[in-house]
């Protein structure tokens, strides 16, 4: 064979070569992300408290109901609640229940009294005695007695259901039944929403530590599974559909390879602004049962994965 011939057929089998490659890979997609908690709480404290014992770490597992802290309210706080359960039911314009019935009392005396001139007044009337326009204004006052009772009644009502449900709010707190007029238990327990793991302890939460009303100084999650979330670019979202399996690689884990599934694929792109390239997020669901994963992990995930 020619010597010029041999080196075409051999370069053509090489570009043969390298074309085959090229369309390999280009079937290849690799994406980054992030490992997430598939669920995650912050718990917030409802009251402004002070920390007496702190009963978990990262990285404990807890139950629903499992107490997280020990904390104690404020005098302030402490104050207000004892009054909110000693002063019972109160109405949205601050009355007690019980001045709203003495209220009630008054009104239906009065209606009685009313209901009583108007029958007389009617008598007289249908006999020719009487003023049929003086009888018109005994029956508007007996009417309009009868609807302020109504009102009153139902305004007695909406405040004892609001102070039930109170109760019950202040029972969750507390971990114990609260009745009217009680007086409070001084220790309170904040307790995990979900079963799963303690992520994190604000840095501050330490005995004797002051908590404000709202703030979260424990989040706790589910970590198995964990989830990975990674931007799409828009050309590549359509070859990736939901149920897709994919292989992932955690850098910090000395590139140790999980098995991923595609879970969700979002439908609107992270910005719509027409200038700037489309991305998609999708969400990959890996199994976790040793917990090496954690939050935060960067995560390298490989579509058709075409290495040896």
């Amino acid at each position: 064979m020619p010597f010029a011939f041999s080196l075409v057929l051999a370069l053509c089998c090489l570009l043969t070569g390298n074309a085959s490659a090229a369309d390999s890979a280009s079937t290849s997609i690799v994406l980054t992300g992030k490992v997430m908690a598939t669920v995650m709480r912050s718990v917030p404290i409802p009251f402004n408290a002070v920390v007496d014992e702190v009963l978990v770490k990262p990285g404990d597992a807890v139950q629903e109901g499992t107490p997280l802290l020990r904390y104690h309210l404020q005098d302030e706080a402490a104050r207000g609640l004892q009054r909110e359960v000693t002063t019972g039911a109160t109405t949205t314009s601050g009355s007690t229940t019980e001045n709203v019935k003495s209220q009630i009392l008054d009104m239906e005396r009065q209606l009685a009294e009313t209901t009583a001139q108007r029958n007389k007044a009617r008598q007289l009337a249908n006999s020719g005695l009487g003023s049929r326009q003086a009888l018109n204004r005994l029956e508007d006052d007996v009417r309009s007695l009868q609807q302020r009772i109504e009102l009153l009644h139902s305004t007695i009502q909406k405040a004892e259901s609001n102070f039930a449900l109170r109760l019950k709010e202040l029972e969750d707190y507390f971990g114990e039944p609260i009745r009217e007029g009680q007086l409070l238990p001084r220790i309170l327990a904040l307790t995990s929403p979900i079963a799963g793991y303690v992520l994190s302890l604000e840095s501050s939460l330490n005995p004797g530590g002051v908590l404000a009303a709202g703030t979260a100084p424990v989040k706790v999650g589910q970590l198995n599974p964990v989830l990975i979330e990674v931007p799409v670019y828009e050309a590549e979202i359509s070859g990736i559909k939901e149920g897709d399996v994919a292989s992932v690689e955690i850098p910090s884990l000395e590139n140790k390879k999980f098995t991923a599934k595609v879970s969700e694929i979002a439908w609107v792109s992270n910005d719509m602004t027409v200038t700037s390239p489309s991305y998609y997020t999708i969400e990959l669901i890996v199994p976790n049962p040793d917990l090496e994963l954690k939050p935060g992990f960067k995560a390298v995930v490989y579509f058709n994965d075409t290495r040896k």
